[in-house]
């Protein structure tokens, strides 16, 4: 460990040279410098954690097995593993999907790789500043720029996806791509947009990976114990005050800003709607609020059928940005009552300080496990005692 943190602050290029000649411990230093960003780019393209997990694998397993090829005179070590790790996770997505190549020689596809290589672009990809570079650019150029970057499609297939001639998409790219080289060769960093005005996908805002990776905190187990006898007590005296006394508990136990509900509403005219029928915390005004079972995290969630971890879900479901309150990440769990999943319940945290993990799953799957069977009780006992009277 001692030589390992000795070597944190050598350069690339030295650790390279060390690498060639056969430390070990060089690799795992570059590894830890370099291998979040490469499995963020891994798992932007793919979708998949567990592929990218092996990307990345294979990425440095690579650069153990060829470190002799690297030359600084051609550019940066994590421009030269950006690209390694892009081209080998644009391959697997090839293979999945079953596509066959469709470039044509000498065509936009290798103009756009060779614009892509390692040169000042991928050294600000390393250092986060593609987003800014992204962000100025006009929608269209943006999602040429993306579907052909992360998704991996040719100018041809980018023109299927979006019904646009292939000799605009082309000059949308080449226009996009000397744009973005404009503001990446300024030696000024551009100043970051917030992240709620970013492009997104729904796989670049869906982090519950994060949840497994995390270290967890301390469990505060005589405060849930002491938090689930309330519930039961409340649960037992007063039903009609559990869910409001429910969620209120995940504010205090997972240090949430905000804690919610949101119940499937058939009643809702026109398309199918979650509505927020019980909230506490700094969200707490946009109660009754609604979002579209189709389009949300709680619509996410339940196709998944698992918790899930959403990292600034404005991003990509844009009607969360006309909230005044931030919201930087949220955990989504299912909510069963009965045999049927009817909502989801969720905490927010509203600044980066604030990240949820599996300590926090776990204990909103228990909450939401207990309150889901306490309302199932009390209605099969309610329904019950009315046909009681009916009889």
């Amino acid at each position: 460990m001692g030589l390992t943190k000795h070597n944190d602050a050598l350069s690339d290029e030295v650790l390279v040279d060390r690498l060639v000649q056969g430390d070990q411990s060089a690799l795992e230093s570059l590894y830890d410098r370099h291998g979040s960003l490469l499995y963020s780019v891994a798992l932007r393209i793919t979708g998949d954690s567990g592929s990218a997990e092996e990307l990345l694998q294979d990425t440095f397993f690579q650069l153990w097995l060829k470190s002799s090829q690297f030359d600084t005179a051609r550019g940066s070590l994590i421009g030269w593993l950006l690209t390694m790790t892009r081209h080998r996770a644009i391959s697997r997505i090839r293979r999945d999907r079953g596509r066959t190549a469709r470039e044509s020689a000498g065509g936009d596809a290798t103009m756009f790789a060779a614009d892509l290589a390692p040169t000042a672009l991928e050294l600000h990809v390393a250092r986060q500043l593609v987003s800014a570079a992204l962000a100025g650019l006009p929608e269209a150029q943006r999602e040429a720029i993306t579907l052909a970057y992360f998704e991996g499609l040719t100018c041809e297939e980018i023109s299927d996806h979006t019904s646009v001639p292939v000799g605009t998409i082309k000059t949308r790219l080449r226009t996009a791509l000397k744009g973005m080289k404009k503001t990446l060769a300024d030696p000024k960093p551009p100043t970051l947009q917030e992240p709620a005005q970013l492009p997104a996908t729904l796989e670049s805002i869906l982090i519950t990976e994060q949840l497994g990776l995390r270290a967890c905190r301390e469990r505060a187990s005589q405060l849930e114990a002491q938090s689930l006898r309330a519930l039961a007590q409340v649960a037992a005296t007063t039903p009609d005050h559990l869910l409001d006394f429910f969620i209120k508990m995940p504010i205090d136990l997972c240090g949430a800003g905000s804690g919610g509900l949101s119940v499937y509403d058939p009643k809702a005219p026109g398309e199918r709607v979650f509505r927020w029928t019980n909230v506490s915390g700094k969200l707490e005004k946009y109660i009754g609020g609604t979002t579209p079972r189709n389009f949300s995290p709680c619509g996410v969630t339940l196709d998944r059928k698992a918790p899930q971890l959403f990292k600034y879900p404005g991003r990509y479901f844009q009607y969360f940005n006309k909230v005044e309150i931030p919201i930087v990440e949220a955990l989504v769990v299912p909510l069963h009552i009965g045999p049927h999943t009817e909502g989801t319940t969720w905490i927010v945290a509203h600044d980066e300080r604030t990240k949820f993990d599996a300590e926090d799953a776990r204990i909103m799957n228990s909450l939401a496990e207990f309150v889901g069977c306490s309302l199932h009780l009390n209605r099969a006992f309610t329904e019950k005692h009315v046909e009681g009277i009916g009889a």
